[in-house]
């Protein structure tokens, strides 16, 4: 009876509703820090578990590279898929995909963020490209 009652509860909470909009906001300031080149306070809003990961100084030239080889200028972009994923033994994430039109390129952005002290947190970044 305890194995039940421990099952029903987990599954209860892993599907509690999920609001996106802060992950979305999140991706918004994303574009905005990364237009006037702050990639330093980008990095400020990244989870524990890409800082274990990526050191803030590479995490800047990958950055810096991005927008000078590759992107140009952040022009616009479209959100086209949301996801969210429950995970039991692991932070839950919202996986959020957009269109976007730079100087250089147009390409699909996979933003992935993770919640982290109530606040979702980037976890992962990437792009490639559309045309």
């Amino acid at each position: 009876m305890k194995y039940v009652i421990l099952i029903l509860s987990l599954l209860l909470c892993g599907c509690s509703p999920i609001n996106i909009e802060p992950a979305i906001q999140n991706a918004n300031t994303f574009h905005e820090l990364y237009q006037r080149g702050d990639y330093s306070n980008i990095y400020v809003l990244t989870s524990a578990n890409l800082k274990k990961t990526t050191l803030k100084k590479d995490f800047i030239d990958f950055m810096v590279s991005a927008k000078e080889k590759d992107l140009g200028s952040f022009i616009k972009s479209n959100l086209r898929f949301k996801k969210i994923t429950h995970n039991l033994f692991s932070n839950n994430e919202i996986s959020l995909v957009y269109y976007s039109k730079y100087s250089k390129r147009i390409v699909r952005e996979i933003f992935i963020f993770e919640m982290e002290n109530r606040k979702w947190k980037l976890k992962s970044y990437r792009y490639d490209s559309l045309d």
